[in-house]
C-alpha cells in the first residue's frame, strides 16, 4: 500500500525469491554472554557526548517552537490534555496524530499480508521492534504504524478496549522538550529511559518498565521500541551486535508471568538522493513465544517466507516443519529460563534484519520503477 499526499491506495508488493547470504547454526547464535562488548568507547566519554548532544537537543527545540505553525501548536495543545484511556476518543486522537505525521509521505507497506488486522482481532498485548535507520525520518515511520494498527482496532470493533501505545524512547528527548509538547508525547505513549550504551541508570530504567510490564501482562498496553537504540550509528557492526539484549530481557521476565509473548519485527528503509521522498515498511510475520515449566517455545516468524532468511535458522525450523512452536534447545537439550536470553535475542534480531532488507528492496525496487518511468 502506498501513502502519498495523504490519499492511500492499494499496491501488492511481490515477494523476494532472489537473495541468500551464509549461514551459521541456530545453536551458535546465542552468545553466553548476552550484553555488548563492541562499543568502542567507555562510560565517560560516552557522559561527555551525551552533554554535549543534550544542549544541542534544546537549542533545536527552541529553534523548532519559534518556527513551529499555529496549526501544529493547537494540535499539541490538545494532545496534551488528553488521558490516556481505551475508548473511541482516544483510539480517534492517536489516528488524528498519526494521519498528521503520515502526510506528505509515499510509504510503501505490506498492508495486504494483514498482520496488524490479525493482530487487532486477538486484542493482545504485543511487542513491535523496529530498525532504527534514520534518526529524524524513523518518529514519522513509527506515526504511521500506529495510524495503521489505530485503523485496524477501529475495524475490529475494538474502540473501547485495546492496548494503549507505550513508546520507549531516549529520556533525553523528553527532557530537552518544552513542558507541552513533553505532556502530548507523553499522552500517546512515549516512555523516556536512560538509553547510554554504559554506564546508565538501571535504577531508573527498572522504575520505568515496571509499570509497562504490568501493563503488558493485563494486556493493556503494546510496547514499541528500537532494539539498536544508540548503537544504530555503528554501521560497522554486524546487525545482531548492534540489536541490544535489553527486550529479550524483559520477554524472559515476562515469560514467568505471562505464558505468551507476541513480538512483530517492523522494518524501515529510506530512498536517497532524487529518491529520497520514497519510504518503506515491512510489516513481519509475528514471532511467538511461549512458556511451559522450564521449556521456551517460539515460532519462525518470517524466517520460512524469505530468501533473506539465514540458512542456519531456516534449517533449525525446517527440521521441525509442522510444529506450531517449536522448543528452543541447545544440542537437543531444552535451554533453561536462565539461559534463554542469547536465543530470544538472536531470533528476533534475525526476523528484524530480514523485515529491514526487505524494506530495502521496495526501495530499489521503487527506484528501478521510477526510473524507468523517467526515461
Amino acid at each position: 500500500m502506498t501513502f502519498k499526499n495523504g490519499e492511500v491506495f492499494i499496491m501488492y508488493v511481490t515477494p523476494i525469491n532472489s537473495y541468500n547470504y551464509n549461514s551459521k547454526r541456530f545453536a551458535n547464535t546465542a552468545k553466553g554472554n548476552t550484553s555488548f562488548t563492541g562499543y568502542n568507547s567507555n562510560a565517560f566519554s560516552e557522559k561527555a557526548f551525551r552533554s554535549v548532544e543534550y544542549g544541542f537537543r534544546i537549542i533545536g527545540n527552541k529553534f523548532s517552537d519559534l518556527f513551529e505553525g499555529k496549526k501544529i501548536k493547537q494540535l499539541t495543545k490538545s494532545i496534551s490534555e488528553i488521558t490516556p484511556e481505551a475508548n473511541e476518543r482516544y483510539l480517534s486522537q492517536l489516528n488524528l496524530i498519526s494521519r498528521f505525521y503520515a502526510t506528505n509521505k509515499d510509504i510503501e507497506v505490506n498492508i495486504e499480508d494483514k498482520i496488524l488486522e490479525r493482530i487487532a482481532q486477538k486484542g493482545k498485548s504485543t511487542i513491535f521492534i523496529m530498525n532504527h535507520s534514520n534518526q529524524h525520518q524513523d518518529p514519522s515511520m513509527l506515526a504511521v504504524l500506529n495510524m495503521l494498527l489505530s485503523e485496524a482496532y477501529q475495524y475490529a470493533g475494538k474502540g473501547d478496549k485495546f492496548p494503549l501505545p507505550k513508546i520507549i524512547l531516549n529520556q533525553d528527548i523528553l527532557t530537552t522538550m518544552n513542558p507541552t509538547k513533553r505532556k502530548a508525547f507523553e499522552a500517546f505513549g512515549a516512555v523516556g529511559i536512560d538509553a547510554s550504551v554504559k554506564g546508565g541508570d538501571k535504577a531508573f530504567n527498572a522504575r520505568a518498565f515496571l509499570p509497562l510490564i504490568k501493563d503488558f501482562i493485563k494486556d493493556k498496553c503494546n510496547i514499541f521500541i528500537f532494539p539498536e537504540g544508540k548503537l544504530a550509528v555503528r554501521n560497522d557492526l554486524p546487525f545482531e551486535e548492534r540489536f541490544q539484549s535489553g527486550i529479550a530481557e524483559m520477554i524472559n521476565k515476562i515469560l514467568g508471568i505471562k505464558k505468551e509473548v507476541m513480538v512483530v519485527p517492523v522494518g524501515f528503509s529510506y530512498g536517497k538522493g532524487e529518491f529520497k521522498n520514497l519510504t518503506a515498511m515491512q510489516i513481519g510475520e509475528p514471532v511467538i513465544f511461549t512458556r511451559s515449566g522450564k521449556e521456551t517455545t517460539t515460532t519462525a516468524g518470517s524466517i520460512m517466507s524469505s530468501e533473506f532468511a539465514d540458512k542456519g535458522f531456516v534449517s533449525f525450523f525446517k527440521k521441525h516443519d509442522g510444529e506450531e512452536n517449536i522448543t528452543i534447545t541447545s544440542e537437543g537439550i531444552p535451554v533453561k529460563p536462565e539461559g534463554i536470553v542469547g536465543y530470544i535475542k538472536s531470533l528476533l534480531a534475525e526476523n528484524l534484519d530480514i523485515c529491514s532488507k526487505e524494506a530495502e528492496l521496495k526501495i530499489r525496487n521503487a527506484e528501478v520503477t521510477n526510473d524507468a518511468t523517467l526515461r
